[in-house]
């Protein structure tokens, strides 16, 4: 018996698209995430997107992803040799898609030339992914005074060079995304780990502040921490999740419709802190105002 059964045309595809992407405006962000995911390469496609830490791990990783959604990405990192490896690790057909720009986001001057740069070479810079991070083990009671503070100094006074250099072009365009990468570490830190998990909670603490100083001025400009997970790279002996994974999360995330200008996303969802018993209780008996 034939098959009832066609292929869609393409007009077909594309109205059932944009209706699908109509009705999920009414349901929850996981319905908008689950459209972009089939429509990401219309939604990323010339967006600029800047990663720091760019030369190897997840930024490396995060940097792939987003040419092969047809982003321009711009890697910044501290080693000219580890740019071109990834520069190199990139598909031919989106080589074009990659530059990088050499330079230590601990240095503010650094960090102003590069984003100067950018902006003169691309208008504008859609995307930031803050990735950049060092990670020593070594005990606090064996650690030099000169190497925490340098541990500080990349984690979190880096971080702060980058969003600092950026937010004035997202402010400008009126529109731009920042994600700051986060870790669990300073929850629970294990031994030689003092500099990396002090670093993790001050970039938790850096990325509400900065999103706080930023609301009132009602652009679609937001300011995000990624948790993307323990992950498979140099810093971590190389256990956990594959970087690759872990950069679809990332892709997924820019894709997503938010209306928020500061959430803590762990992997590919929001995370939202756990509810107290009166708080349970009171969502039950006001249920009616929802």
């Amino acid at each position: 018996m034939k098959s009832m059964y066609q292929e869609p045309s393409p007009i077909w595809l594309r109205y059932s698209v944009l209706l699908l992407t109509l009705r999920a405006r009414c349901f929850d962000s996981n319905s908008r995430q689950f459209i972009n995911y089939f429509v990401g390469n219309a939604v990323l496609k010339n967006k600029v997107v800047v990663v720091t830490g760019a030369g190897s791990g997840l930024g490396r990783a995060l940097s792939k992803a987003f040419c092969a959604e047809g982003a321009k990405v711009v890697g910044v990192g501290r080693s000219l040799e580890t740019l071109e490896q990834t520069h190199a690790s990139i598909d031919t057909d989106k080589k074009d898609l990659f530059s990088f720009f050499q330079a230590d986001i601990g240095q503010w001057s650094d960090v102003q030339d590069a984003i100067a740069s950018i902006k003169d070479n691309h208008g504008r810079i859609d995307y930031l992914y803050n990735n950049a991070a060092v990670y020593p083990k070594v005990s606090f009671l064996e650690e030099s005074a000169e190497n925490f503070a340098h541990a500080i100094n990349i984690n979190v006074v880096g971080m702060a060079n980058v969003c600092k250099a950026v937010l004035p072009v997202m402010v400008e365009q009126k529109a731009g995304r920042i994600f700051n990468l986060g870790s669990w570490a300073d929850l629970s830190p294990i031994a030689d780990s003092a500099a990396y998990s002090a670093s993790k909670g001050a970039v938790h603490a850096l990325t509400k502040a900065i999103a706080a100083d930023i609301c009132h001025l009602n652009l679609d400009v937001q300011v995000h921490e990624w948790i993307p997970g323990h992950l498979n790279t140099q810093m971590s002996d190389y256990t956990g999740i594959d970087p690759a994974l872990s950069a679809t999360w990332g892709v997924m995330l820019a894709q997503r419709d938010n209306d928020k200008n500061n959430c803590l996303f762990d992997r590919d969802q929001e995370w939202l802190p756990p509810k107290s018993l009166k708080q349970r209780v009171k969502a039950k008996l006001l249920f009616w105002k929802k």
